[in-house]
Parts: structure tokens; sequence; C-alpha cells
């Protein structure tokens, strides 16, 4: 079919030797970018999919399309723009061809795309759908109110025609003035007594968006086991936590305490609080203490409401479970959160705990209490765990200049650990502007490549900070080197003349060696 849009078959081909479907998904997954080239080449893919005659292979290149419904509303936009001033004729619609009939629907004339919205009407299958519900938002009237009878009439007659694909294009269009009413025509099948079969099969559909629309929407329809087994096996959160809700509710107007303690030991923290607070509300609070230690920091403060209630003394039980000999991360950062500066030499025996992730919980908790060991935890500065290192120079940033400056340089060169250089760094930036000046200098040449970003826009902003303009009001600082310092720090700048622009270069120059002619 000659469309109004296509090229001159002079078009270079981005896909040589693909031909089909093949050629589709290459298109779609290529149509990203904004590109007009790319919706050029995949609308000459869609259209060499539908001339084989083979109406199955049309079908299935709709499909591809429409499993990215934002794409599809990029192609619409397209094809209205590309119509709007196209001298071709307009496309007859007598073909059976649906990838014709379906890029009509987006032309720019009204009367074309309300003949291609009837046209679907006769052929009720679920790769049309999106395009109907991308119609039901028209601008105009007469295209509007078809494509809303005929999504309402096919979703009447086979609401299994409502793919996820469907429902996303409808929950994208919802967004627009006149999009609301798909949504709403998306609701009424689900809500049916018939419409079992369709949310059970969306909500094994990959796309989180739909999986949320339909929990939303069938939550109280779902039996307690169904929404548990989502709540425990979803990957998506969101989906995790609104199916815990509903089970939650449901084991708490029925009792079922069983289910509810099932939950409790659930992998996800937001599964875990929804249920603690069922066993809550169910009068079962000592079935929430023994949660003190619990990782998430919510679930934590909701058992020590509970231990309050049954007469536990939450500090005390944080005393005791760090002594153990395996103590958990959880009640290290519970200490931490009831614990006083009388528990830091508890905590800085755990500085010894071959899990790296109690150390870093550990640290965590002593400059929340503010007990740290300087000296101790400057032993971590070359942990062999990149986390504990992290943690140790975010732990001693405030006593940076209290750290022996011999040290800190030899971390800034360490041959071997991008993670003891990073902290290196991050403690001499803490130290006076010489040094921070310095170390951005030398961490510019950096072999890793995110820290020496870092490097060369700190001596950037250094650098310029220290150039003075006329219409600065603020004092300009001063570097206050001696003439060896001086020297270093030209040496370093002549060094990094690569990394750092001219105008920089000879900024630092004119700072160190002021005269007439530098300011």
């Amino acid at each position: 079919m000659n469309f109004f849009f296509r090229r001159q078959q002079s078009l270079s081909q981005p896909f040589p030797g693909v031909e089909g479907l093949e050629r589709v998904r290459l298109a779609v997954a290529g149509a990203r970018s904004r590109d007009g080239d790319a919706f050029e080449e995949l609308i000459a893919a869609l259209l060499e999919a539908g001339s084989t005659g083979d109406l199955e292979d049309s079908f299935e290149a709709l499909r591809v399309l429409t499993e990215r419904p934002a794409l599809l509303l990029r192609l619409d936009a397209f094809v209205r723009r590309q119509s709007a001033y196209s001298t071709r004729p307009a496309p007859s619609l007598t073909e059976a061809d649906p990838v014709a009939f379906v890029l009509a629907a987006s032309h720019a004339d009204g009367r074309i795309r309300e003949r291609a919205v009837r046209r679907m009407l006769n052929q009720p299958r679920p790769e049309l759908m999106p395009f109907v519900t991308l119609r039901t938002s028209d601008w105009v009237r007469q295209v509007r109110e078809p494509a809303c009878a005929v999504l309402a009439v096919l979703l009447h007659e086979n609401p299994l025609l409502a793919t996820s694909a469907t429902v996303r294009t409808a929950l994208l269009i919802n967004r627009r003035r006149r999009g609301a009413f798909a949504h709403g025509q998306l609701l009424v099948p689900l809500l049916a007594g018939s419409g079992t079969a369709l949310s059970g099969r969306l909500l094994t559909a990959p796309e989180p968006s739909v999986r949320r629309f339909v929990l939303d929407t069938t939550a109280h329809r779902l039996g307690i086991r169904a929404l548990a087994a989502l709540a425990e096996s979803d990957p998506d959160r969101q989906v995790r936590a609104r199916a815990a809700e509903a089970a939650a509710r449901q084991a708490v107007w029925t009792d079922q305490v069983e289910l509810l303690r099932r939950l409790a030991h659930s992998r996800h923290a937001e599964v875990r609080i929804t249920a603690l607070t069922g066993l809550m509300r169910t009068g079962s609070p000592q079935n929430v203490v023994p949660h003190l230690d619990d990782p998430s920091a919510l679930v934590r403060a909701l058992a020590r409401e509970a231990a309050r209630r049954t007469g536990t003394d939450p500090l005390a039980y944080y005393r005791a479970a760090i002594q153990t000999t395996e103590p958990q991360v959880g009640a290290v950062a519970g200490l931490a959160e009831t614990g006083s500066r009388a528990d830091g030499p508890l905590l800085t025996a755990l500085l010894d705990n071959p899990a790296p992730q109690i150390r870093v919980h550990t640290l965590r908790a002593l400059r929340s209490l503010d007990v740290v060991p300087v000296p101790r935890v400057t032993a971590l500065l070359r942990d062999d765990s990149t986390a504990v290192v992290k943690e140790a120079a975010a732990t001693l940033a405030p006593s940076a200049a209290q750290l022996p400056a011999d040290l800190l340089w030899d971390m800034l060169t360490d041959p071997q650990r991008p993670a003891v250089r990073r902290a290196g760094y991050r403690l001499l930036n803490r130290r006076d502007r010489l040094t921070a000046l310095r170390a951005a200098l030398v961490v510019s040449g950096d072999t890793h490549p995110r820290l020496a970003a870092r490097g060369k826009n700190d001596a950037t902003t250094q650098i310029r900070d220290l150039a003075s303009h006329p219409w600065r009001t603020r004092p300009v600082p001063s570097l206050e080197a001696s003439p060896a310092q001086a020297a270093e720090l030209l040496a370093l700048v002549e060094q990094r003349r690569t990394e750092l622009t001219e105008d920089v270069v000879r900024l630092l120059r004119g700072a160190l060696r002021p005269g007439p002619g530098d300011r």
C-alpha cells in the first residue's frame, strides 16, 4: 500500500537483509529516539509486514508495537503531523490489511479516523484494542464517540480482549483531558462477576503498572491466600505492599492470626510491617516482640511499641543481643536507636566482628551516639570491605583535622583500591583549603574515571573561587601557601593541563603569583 507518509523507495534500509516481523522488532527497539527517521522506518516495517497478505503476520506486528504504549502514543502524534502536511492522497481503507487502517486511525483527517475506528469493530482482536483505546481520547467528538462505543461493545462481548497493552494504553491516556473513558470502561469487566478470568490473567502481566491497576480494582474479590501469595512473590514492591495490606485486612477481620504470622516472616520489609500491624490489631503484641532486631527501622519501632505493651525492655534486649556470637544487624541498629553514650564500649567491640555488615552498622551506631573512637576507626580505613572503608571515612569526617596527614596522603595514592583513595580524598577535602586543592589536583589524574571527574570538578570550582571579579562583593579567599607549597601546586597544575582548561591553569597561576597582569 502506497501510504501517505511513506518515503520514496530509494530510502536506505537501516536493517539490510532483515525482513518481516524481525524488522518490525528492530524498528520498535530503535524508535526510542525522537528522530523522525526512526518513525519512518517503523512505519515502513509495519507496512511491509502487512503487505504479505498474511493477517497473522499483520496482527503480530501490531502486537509488537503495542507492547510499548508510550511509543504508540508518539507514533500516533507523528503520523498526525506528517499526514496534515502531506500531498499524498488519503488511504482508501478498502484493503483488509489491519496495519493499514490502524495507521489510518491516526490520520489528521477526522473522517478517515472515524472510518478506521468503525472498521475495527468488524475485527474484534486483542491486538487492535490499544488503538481503539487511544481513539477514545480523540479531540474530535465524531471520532471519540464511535471509539468509545466500539470499546464498550467489544469489552462487553469478550472481556478477555483487554490485554495488558490495552490497560497500559488506558492508564497513559487517563492523564489526558478526555482520556478517562477507557480507564473507567476497563473497570467494568474487572468488577463484574465474569471478570475473574480477566483479572487472573492480568495479574500475571509482566508490567507492574497493570498488576497495580488490577489489584487496586479487584483486591476485595481476591481470596486471602491469593493475596498472600502475591505479597510474598511479586517482584514489584508496590504490588507486594498493596497485596499485603489487603491480605492483612482480611486476616484481621476473620481473625486468621496464623497467616499474619507467616507474612510477618517475609523477606520483604513492606510485607512484614503490614503483617505485624495486623497482629497488633488482633491483640497479639507478643508475636511482634521477637522482631525487635528486624533489619527494617519501621519494624523495629513497631516491635518496641509491642515490647512496651508486654513489659519487655528493648534496651536490655539489644545490649544482650549484640554480645552473642552472631549478632544481627537489626540489634546493632536498634541499640543505636535506643542506647546512649554508655553503650560505646559494647559497640566498639563489634568493630572486630568478621561480618562486614556488622562493622558497617556498628560504625553508623557509633556515629549516631557520638562516641567515635577515632584511633580504632582509623584502622578501618584500609579494611578489606569497601563498604566498611566508605563508612569509616564518613564516621571520621568530622575529625578529619585530627588524623595523621601522612596516612591520608598515603591512602590517596593507594595503587590497588579506588575505595581507599576515595576515602583519603574525602578526608583530605575536610581539612584546610590548601590541602583540599592539592588533593583535588592529585585525584584529577586518577585512573578511576569517576574519582578523576570528581577531582577535576572540585579543583576547577576551588580555583575559580580564588579569582577576583568586579561583580563579586565577598572577599577573595587566600591559599596562604608557602613558596614550596605554591611550587608544588604549580607543578601539579602543569601536569593536569589535559584534564583542566587553560583558563583554570591561568587563574591558579595568578592566585599563587599575583601581579598586575594576572588579576
